[in-house]
């Protein structure tokens, strides 16, 4: 089906969703995010609200993104109260930056990110996955073994295990360790981020709030640190097989220099930020998943017996899982860590699906919401995996599934997330079962990543071989 309208027809004006006479619909955004933005589909593929000053359209159908994120995405920038926030911690990055710088950075950076560069990773995220499970098997003082019988919390894990595999890949340094000053550091710029995005109306980094103090300071550790590799690098000379070699030694093709310090610093900020938190988020739903649905997990067991036959994963082996990663595309269905597609602001007037956008005006998408349209997927909250069979996708929407974003600010490190994902997966889940606590209640949080509320609590049980 399509929404596609005739463009000889005249704009309409899109349906209000009415809310208080001052803040619109903020109140509902903070008391029930997800709510909110699932509930308004129901009033059409494009609905108009209000946040305060700030006036929203929501597009809630994948003919309508298309249009934002591909064919019309030079007129909608990134200029939004959501991308201030975070360039207000990270600075100019690929992330929050636009037009000819945006693509500048693009150009210079992608072919880091070629999944050629990758071969020399994957032994990071196995072996990073090997001493998370020493940990849990082996007692550390005062860190009783959660092996066979505490619970522990998987997202906590994850957030640990990811943060070593990212800090590994940037820099060849451990960023897990809780004595690391830049891990901790940048766990505290994150969580900022998201308490801004619950709380819209808080004191700017100017008032000095106790919160404030604390991220400001994690600020400048994160900026000296940084710098001080950066320093050490061009100091000694010494090539090291890591993200941050590649980027120091790109070129920009039109003068031929290469990044600034102060571009540098932003761009592995927001890669350690960004590869840390989406992961962790999309390991802990998967894990969740596969708890609930043990016929799911005896399958993608039988494909890692088949396949690895006992032996550590390498990324020559994940093109012969093809179920492992349906089973990572499912859960992104369901529960895309980017849950909502960052705002984008109408730079001129446009029409989406018939309906007029008037220039200034913030514009929305949600994969969260697309990936639960009836319309697109049959019997869509559950978790079924083979909806990503090739020709299930082949016949789908380009658009209907968007968990990295769509068009040509797609996110750029997909392929890396992706990677890690199933490798780490086939690692761990071969040698341990991982059940969620009986009776725990698992409930999203829509915050600037879409995470498992207050943790999720697991056992851990070694398989018997």
């Amino acid at each position: 089906m399509s929404a596609t309208v005739s463009p000889h027809l005249p704009a309409q004006t899109a349906p209000y969703r009415s809310g208080h006479f001052l803040w619109g619909v903020l109140p509902e955004f903070q008391k029930d995010t997800l709510k909110l933005f699932t509930d308004v589909p129901k009033m059409g593929d494009v609905v108009h609200m209000r946040f305060g000053f700030t006036h929203l359209y929501q597009v809630n159908h994948p003919d309508g993104a298309q249009h934002v994120l591909q064919y019309n995405n030079k007129n909608y920038s990134r200029d939004s109260f959501g991308n201030a926030i975070i360039k207000m911690v990270s600075g100019l990055n690929l992330f929050t930056s636009d037009g000819d710088y945006w693509l500048n950075q693009r150009r210079l950076m992608q072919p880091a990110f070629h999944r050629r560069n990758y071969d020399q990773f994957g032994k990071i995220m196995t072996d990073a996955t090997l001493r998370m499970i020493e940990r849990w098997v082996v007692p550390q003082p005062r860190q009783p073994a959660h092996q066979n019988g505490e619970y522990l919390d998987m997202h906590e894990e994850m957030v640990r295990l990811t943060m070593e595999v990212v800090g590994q890949a940037l820099f060849s340094v451990d960023l897990s360790d809780a004595s690391n000053t830049l891990g901790q550091a940048f766990i505290t710029t994150t969580g900022h981020v998201q308490y801004r995005f619950n709380h819209p109306l808080y004191p700017p980094l100017s008032i000095p709030t106790r919160r404030n103090r604390e991220v400001k300071k994690a600020m400048v550790n994160v900026e000296a640190i940084l710098q001080g590799m950066i320093d050490e690098r061009r100091r000694t000379g010494e090539r090291k097989e890591d993200l941050m070699t590649m980027l120091m030694e790109s070129r920009y093709e039109d003068t031929g220099e290469g990044m600034t310090d102060e571009q540098l610093r932003a761009e592995l900020g927001v890669m350690i930020g960004a590869g840390q938190e989406t992961t962790s988020n999309l390991l802990t739903w998967i894990f969740h998943l596969l708890s609930d649905n043990p016929d799911v997990e005896a399958k993608l067991l039988e494909e890692y017996a088949r396949v690895l036959d006992g032996r550590l994963p390498t990324m020559a082996d994940l093109p012969n899982m093809p179920y492992s990663r349906m089973v990572v595309d499912e859960t992104l269905r369901l529960y895309p860590p980017a849950w909502a597609v960052s705002t984008r602001v109408a730079i001129e007037d446009d029409v989406i699906l018939g309906y007029h956008i008037p220039k200034g005006a913030a514009v929305f998408i949600s994969p969260y919401v697309i990936h639960r349209d009836r319309r697109l997927w049959d019997n869509p909250e559950k978790f079924d995996p083979e909806r990503f069979t090739d020709d299930k996708v082949e016949a789908r929407h380009k658009y209907a599934y968007l968990p990295f974003g769509a068009g040509p600010r797609k996110c750029i490190g997909n392929t890396f997330a992706l990677t890690e994902t199933q490798l780490i997966l086939a690692t761990l889940l071969p040698r341990y079962k991982l059940t969620t606590k009986p009776g725990y209640k698992v409930e999203p949080a829509a915050e600037f990543t879409l995470r498992v509320r207050g943790g999720l609590p697991m056992r851990v049980v070694e398989r018997v071989s």
